[in-house]
């Protein structure tokens, strides 16, 4: 009887703490998929022609690209490189990785520089890329006006036969809109509060309170915010206080603008023993690994007692020219230089997460190969908190629990 007692208790207790959590993750904007949210404005026609063009290779220059083959649903609704792969085999000049079309129909910005507002209008950009699908809207008229089936399809979809690029991208928008996909994730969301295991709970758990909700938030877990990334340049500020960061690094600067300092050195191991003699050996290698740790050992040696931070802040007020951000402003080897929009600096589009676990690879550039470690910069940049290697494991495994059943 007493063990009977002692389960029902532990199963309250259970219950309790998984229903706290379900209310936290919706109080914190968190919500699930309802297939009943799209593509209702649409007709089943429109929807079929949309299909029927989305897979369409001679909306293409030369009849050899859709837009399925930058967009496969089975890779996530994106393509599995590192960039997009387009007209001649050419690459994206700024090597952008390919954003998942799954789900976008909850998405308010697109493109990762987030120019356009609606499917539409974004349908329109690589139908007409030189690097993409390299067509022009009298192309694609001209070309499926000489296909009669398509008559047939558009007078279904709008009422008359009228061929028009702006009615092929509303089409393909159309079907767009109803690829979006279900996971446990949403079930437990909607009650089901055995929907997620222990592991996955935890990781949802971190998901909210390590901030990733700021942007990744609502039905699309993400595609809603343009926002500044990375939020640091340097991991230092998730690795100690902001107080012990400001007393070792004015110590540090301070050292630098030193002039009463030995000027003769054997080489710059030399110059960087002097450093650790006169801040410390612990703050130092703080120094190294907070601020300097994209160089190697042998560049940091030289990096950290010459110019230190004014390398790269060269500016006024420390600002770091443009060039050096295109080389170091990401944890990550930012390939194409590309650095989201232009006004304000550095802002991109939030991505969607739902299907994250098949995107790979990650961020604007596809420089990072897995999740586990896109979860770990992105907790140390933009969050500004330390993440333990169990940590990281159940944030991935919650995001599994996201993508599709």
């Amino acid at each position: 009887m007493r063990s009977l007692i002692v389960y029902a208790l532990v199963l309250t207790s259970s219950l309790y703490a998984n229903e706290a959590l379900r209310s936290k993750a919706l109080q914190h904007g968190l919500k699930p998929m309802s297939s009943t949210l799209v593509g209702k404005q649409y007709k089943k026609e429109m929807i079929q022609l949309g299909k029927k063009l989305f897979f369409e290779k001679k909306l293409s220059l030369n009849r050899d690209i859709s837009c399925a083959s930058c967009h496969a649903v089975n890779k996530g609704g994106a393509d599995g490189r590192s960039t997009a792969v387009g007209d001649k085999g050419q690459l994206n000049p700024s090597h952008l990785n390919t954003p998942t079309v799954l789900n976008t129909a909850f998405s308010k910005h697109f493109f990762w520089d987030g120019r356009s507002k609606s499917l539409q209008d974004q349908a329109k950009g690589p139908l007409q890329a030189p690097f993409e699908m390299a067509s022009t809207p009298k192309l694609i008229e001209q070309r499926l006006k000489n296909d009669h089936q398509y008559k047939t399809f558009f007078t279904k979809a709008f009422g008359d036969s009228t061929i028009t690029f702006e009615r092929t991208a509303e089409a393909i928008s159309a079907y767009e809109n109803t690829l979006i996909t279900t996971g446990r994730y949403d079930r437990f969301l909607e009650g089901d509060l055995n929907a997620l295991n222990s592991d996955e709970k935890e990781g949802l758990n971190l998901f909210i309170d390590k901030g990733c909700i700021g942007c990744h938030n609502g039905v699309g877990l993400g595609g809603q915010e343009m926002r500044k990334f990375p939020l640091l340049h340097h991991p230092i500020w998730s690795m100690v206080d902001h107080k012990t960061i400001k007393r070792i690094r004015t110590a540090y600067l301070d050292q630098l603008a030193d002039n009463t300092r030995p000027q003769k050195f054997k080489d710059d191991v030399d110059r960087y023993s002097y450093l650790i003699k006169s801040l410390g050996e612990k703050e130092v290698k703080l120094l190294s690994d907070g601020y300097f740790q994209s160089y190697t050992t042998q560049e940091s040696y030289r990096v950290m007692t010459a110019k230190g931070c004014y390398t790269c802040h060269t500016g006024e007020g420390m600002s770091v020219d443009k060039q050096i951000l295109k080389e170091k402003a990401f944890a990550f080897k930012n390939t194409g230089g590309f650095l989201g929009k232009d006004k304000p600096g550095r802002y991109f589009r939030a991505p969607l997460l739902r299907n994250v676990v098949r995107t790979a690879p990650y961020f604007h550039n596809g420089s990072v190969k897995t999740l586990e470690d896109a979860v770990k910069i992105m907790v140390t940049y933009q969050s500004r908190s330390k993440v333990s290697e169990q940590q990281i494991a159940q944030m991935v495994a919650f995001l599994k629990a996201v993508d599709s059943e």
